[in-house]
């Protein structure tokens, strides 16, 4: 009387994933190395930081807060040239290609280019919401003027660009 083992769940399981690891071990070791694939997101990246300090020049140069105050969502117009509603500008997803600019060739201070990163991403969100504030009533009683949200979204563009400049700076392979 011979028995026969049935392989259990688990041990199907644990099979194949052990043969998974390999294949994925393999397929790691034998990949070309990443900064030959990582040339052209680089300079891809490159190309969307430049356009995006253009953006910023533009949008204050530009700048209308009368304008856009006294339109129905006058600050969806900064909102746009910023990236945060739709997709049009340069400024869209920016985190994603500042992230591949930190780990490029063309940033030299890995450490001081993310806390710089930061400070830009970070300003960007509080110029975002501000815009975005001018928009809204405010609760009841005496309301807010959109005019002055889109003063404050100005100011945080405006430290966007000294931040972006002091980016520009630190690393100047970014505008070459």
């Amino acid at each position: 009387l011979e028995l026969e083992i049935l392989p259990s769940p688990r041990r199907r399981f644990l099979s194949q994933i052990s043969k998974i690891t390999a294949t994925v071990a393999t397929a790691t070791i034998m990949s070309p190395h990443p900064s030959w694939a990582a040339a052209a997101p680089a300079e891809s990246a490159r190309t969307q930081w430049r356009q995006t300090v253009a953006t910023l020049d533009d949008l204050l140069q530009n700048w209308s807060t009368e304008e856009w105050a006294a339109e129905i969502g006058g600050g969806d117009k900064i909102r746009m040239k910023l990236g945060t509603q739709g997709a049009t500008s340069p400024l869209y997803q920016i985190e994603k290609a500042l992230k591949v600019l930190r780990d490029s060739e063309f940033v030299a201070d890995f450490v001081e280019f993310q806390e710089t990163a930061d400070e830009f991403t970070g300003a960007l969100y509080r110029a975002d919401s501000l815009a975005s504030s001018s928009n809204n009533k405010t609760g009841s009683g005496k309301q807010t003027p959109p005019a002055v949200f889109i003063g404050q979204a100005k100011t945080e563009v405006v430290e966007m660009q000294r931040i972006a400049k002091k980016l520009n700076g630190m690393e100047p392979l970014l505008m070459h």
